[in-house]
């Protein structure tokens, strides 16, 4: 298929009408272009929506271990504590 479009190229080289080929393809290039920046723009807000999703899931937060106890006072208190949390 591209030796086909060299031998034309060629051929319309020699008769002075390359120059309308090459239009062509550059306009078909400019169609690529153009698409190529509207998929841009789409992944640009596909990761952003991805970063804000990310922002916005809560972490989960590690359980910590209760501090240890020195005195009855404190023992009772820490349990009261735990109570109401639960």
């Amino acid at each position: 298929m591209k030796g086909l479009m060299k031998i034309i190229g060629l051929i319309l080289g020699i008769l002075g009408l390359s120059s309308k080929a090459t239009a062509k393809k550059k306009a078909e290039v400019k169609k690529v272009d153009a698409k190529k920046k509207v998929v841009k723009k789409q992944v640009k807000k596909v990761d952003k929506k991805i970063t804000e999703v990310k922002k916005a899931q809560k972490k989960v937060t590690k359980k910590k271990a209760p501090k240890k106890v020195t005195s009855a006072k404190k023992a009772r208190t820490s349990l009261k504590a735990r109570a109401k949390k639960k």
